[in-house]
């Protein structure tokens, strides 16, 4: 029963880790025009500063790679938490932009390393039957983060709140995981651990591990750049307001956080190659309604729409790839999360220089290219894996 209550415990610790990462990038496009207006800087520039945090969640999975082999999980959760509330509460109190993108660094390190320990947990407690549920279980939390997120971010922007008011539900959620990580014990994951796994695994890794791995990188590149840029777009383009805009991506993460659930139960019933090949093609077709629409409830109609499709997608892929091998290692679980983290640190810059080169719209199209590329991969991928 204590072995139960510490595995739901850590279970749980997890996907608040994906929520943290969620609350605290979700709200990207809602505050990017008052960052701009407080540092004086342009909208382009502004969105552009979050490539520190996308960067630093890269840079965090590529550590991830590594760090298991030398330091225990629940120093690095503890740890990893720790920097992310110091960080928050610098870029709240210190008014300076130097402080706000440093700060916005420390914070992507710690959310990589983070969310590659919380993927790690759960590829180490739970059989290859539960794990793609438990999986989809984090991205809902991701979802569920990204609807409360937007909605006080808007909010608080409304009624003249500081900007950085739309971290303060990432701040005391960090703070409730490390509460969780001090009274819990965690999976064994150092070097002894990682050479016996890992001696016979790493040399048979097939080609399908690493083109999950690209199609992964082109997602978040994506989807990224959706959430970056239809708030923006909802305000010149269709006359929306901030408040309005923000709850245009509620919209998108309320309907992934239903289809997540939707995906928790297909992937016990049906087979999980043919789920992802589904929501694949069926997300890359919603995402032309992005840049088609007319008004503003035609794209919160869209934008529902492409979540329920995409809800239980990254997820899904993430634990197929995980069973190109019985049993997979920290390090391979954590290079397919770096994949992900790299998707997510150029898609601020990649957005910003196709519009700042094109337009908004330009941008949206692009998404709709990248979906297809995933797809594309996906494909090759499933067949690379049946040979």
């Amino acid at each position: 029963m204590a072995i139960l209550n510490n595995n739901n415990r850590i279970t749980f610790g997890s996907f608040l880790a994906y929520f943290v990462m969620s609350a605290i990038i979700s709200p990207l496009g809602v505050i990017s025009a008052p960052v701009a207006e407080h540092f004086q800087i342009s909208l382009t520039a502004a969105n552009a500063s979050f490539t520190y945090l996308t960067s630093g969640v890269f840079i965090g999975t590529l550590i991830a790679v590594f760090v298991f082999d030398y330091i225990r999980l629940r120093r690095i959760v503890i740890g990893g938490v720790t920097v992310i509330c110091l960080s928050l509460y610098a870029i709240y109190a210190v008014k300076s932009f130097q402080v706000f993108t440093i700060g916005l660094g420390l914070i992507g390190v710690s959310c990589g390393i983070e969310l590659s320990a919380a993927a790690v947990v759960i590829a180490k407690i739970y059989d290859e039957k539960l794990r793609a549920s438990m999986l989809l279980l984090t991205d809902s939390f991701y979802s569920m983060a990204g609807v409360i997120s937007t909605t006080l971010a808007g909010m608080f922007l409304a009624r003249q709140f500081h900007w950085s008011s739309a971290y303060f539900l990432a701040f005391v959620v960090s703070l409730a995981i490390a509460t969780i990580a001090l009274f819990s014990r965690y999976p064994e994951t150092g070097r002894a651990v990682a050479n016996s796994t890992q001696a016979g695994n790493k040399r048979r890794w097939p080609l399908s591990v690493h083109f999950i791995g690209l199609s992964m990188l082109v997602y978040l590149i994506a989807f990224v750049m959706i959430y970056s840029w239809v708030p923006n777009y909802a305000q010149q383009a269709l006359g929306m307001s901030v408040e309005t805009s923000s709850e245009v991506v509620s919209r998108l993460f309320l309907g992934m956080f239903i289809g997540q659930l939707c995906m928790f139960v297909l992937v016990l019933k049906f087979p999980v190659p043919a789920l992802i090949v589904v929501c694949a093609s069926g997300a890359t077709l919603l995402t032309a309604s992005l840049w088609m629409v007319q008004t503003g409830t035609q794209l919160q109609l869209a934008m529902f729409g492409l979540g329920l499709a995409t809800g239980g997608l990254f997820k899904t892929v993430l634990s197929y790839g995980t069973t190109a091998v019985s049993e997979p290692s920290p390090k391979m679980v954590s290079y397919l999360i770096f994949y992900a983290g790299l998707g997510t640190a150029i898609a601020p810059f990649v957005g910003s220089v196709i519009v700042d080169k094109f337009s908004i719209v330009a941008a949206l199209q692009f998404v709709t290219g990248g979906y297809a590329l995933t797809l594309g991969l996906i494909l090759v991928a499933l067949r690379q894996r049946r040979r």
